[in-house]
C-alpha cells in the first residue's frame, strides 16, 4: 500500500497539500468547505494510480459504510473502528488480487487491465 500512497503523491501531490490545507485552517466546516478539493483528490487518484480505481470500484460499498459512520461519530471515531478493519480488508485484498494480475501479466508478458503500452485506457 506504500507504494500506491506513493504514486498518488508523484501524480496528485498538489491535490494532496491543497486538502490538507483546506483541513487545518477550517476547522469544524471542513467537510463541506473542502469538499470541490476532496472532490479534485480523488479524481486524480482514480485518474493516475490504478489501484485506487479498483479500490473505489471494488470496495466502495465498504468506503460509504466507513465514511457514514465516522459521519455519525465524529466525536468518537473509535467505534468505527470494526468498519476501518472491513475497509482495510477490501483494499488489502483488491491490492492482492492486484499483485497477482500483473505478477500473471509480467510472465505471460502482457500488459495490465486498462493499458494500453504505457498510457492509462
Amino acid at each position: 500500500m506504500d507504494q500506491t500512497l506513493d504514486e498518488v503523491n508523484k501524480h496528485c501531490g498538489e491535490h494532496i497539500q491543497a486538502y490538507a490545507s483546506c483541513v487545518d485552517s477550517h476547522g469544524e466546516t471542513w467537510k463541506t468547505d473542502c469538499l470541490g478539493l476532496r472532490k479534485a483528490l480523488t479524481e486524480c487518484s482514480d485518474k493516475n494510480v490504478t489501484l485506487m480505481k479498483m479500490v473505489r470500484l471494488s470496495c466502495q460499498p465498504v468506503i460509504d459504510k466507513y465514511q457514514e459512520c465516522l459521519g455519525k461519530n465524529s466525536q468518537t471515531p473509535h467505534v468505527c473502528i470494526d468498519a476501518l478493519r472491513d475497509l482495510y480488508e477490501c483494499t488489502e485484498s483488491v491490492g492482492q488480487m492486484m499483485d497477482k494480475m500483473n505478477s500473471l501479466q509480467r510472465k505471460h508478458g502482457e500488459l495490465a487491465p486498462g493499458k494500453v503500452g504505457n498510457k492509462e485506457v
